[in-house]
């Protein structure tokens, strides 16, 4: 059973809520947990308005079309007084349904921000593809610049290995050329002797 004290509240404008019955304020008292059924619903009339409602008291009127109708703490109404009563069950299903939404529109955001998210990733994941593609280009182009730096090299190598076997060569003619022969010197000393004897 609830506190007491839970269900009083002022009654601002009673008398725009309650019936006027012979100058009087009506008011409806529920108790649906007596287990009087005349305490379920009971109509009071009073000649003044109350400042505050006390336990159980209320100044909505239920609807006509509850054959037994108790006031329900859970959807703040009046209902049916029956378990599966359809009054009860609609307001239940309606507060679960309004729940739900709720709870839907907060994946529905959560989903949103996860899109964008993902959205980012994706971005960032293709621009970090882009640039190895980019890389990648780059690393080939200076390994085939590398490799046509190490081939000139090598014909570079190759000419001076050459040109220094022609200079090799070329100097070893020279000194061919350039050193007498004994066949030769004793001539051009015999040639002096014989201008000389004249």
């Amino acid at each position: 059973m609830a506190d007491e004290n839970t269900q009083v509240a002022p009654v601002a404008g009673a008398e725009n809520n309650a019936t006027q019955e012979n100058k009087g304020f009506t008011y409806y008292f529920s108790d649906p947990d007596s287990a009087n059924a005349e305490m379920h619903h009971v109509v009071i009339t009073l000649p003044y308005e109350l400042p505050e409602l006390p336990w159980h008291w209320h100044i909505e009127k239920p609807d006509d079309s509850l054959k037994d109708p108790v006031w329900d703490l859970k959807v703040n109404g009046w209902v049916e007084n029956s378990k599966d009563g359809q009054a009860a069950i609609l307001q239940e299903a309606t507060q679960k349904i309004e729940e739900l939404d709720k709870k839907s529109a907060e994946l529905d955001k959560k989903n949103a921000a996860l899109d964008q998210a993902n959205d980012k990733f994706d971005q960032a994941m293709k621009a970090m593809q882009q640039s190895q593609q980019v890389q990648t280009q780059q690393s080939l182009a200076l390994t085939q610049g590398l490799q046509k730096v190490a081939e000139g090299q090598e014909q570079a190598n190759k000419v001076m290995a050459s040109m220094q076997q022609i200079l090799v060569g070329m100097q070893a003619d020279q000194a061919k050329t350039a050193t007498p022969t004994s066949d030769t010197k004793p001539a051009e000393n015999t040639n002096k002797q014989e201008n000389g004897g004249n």
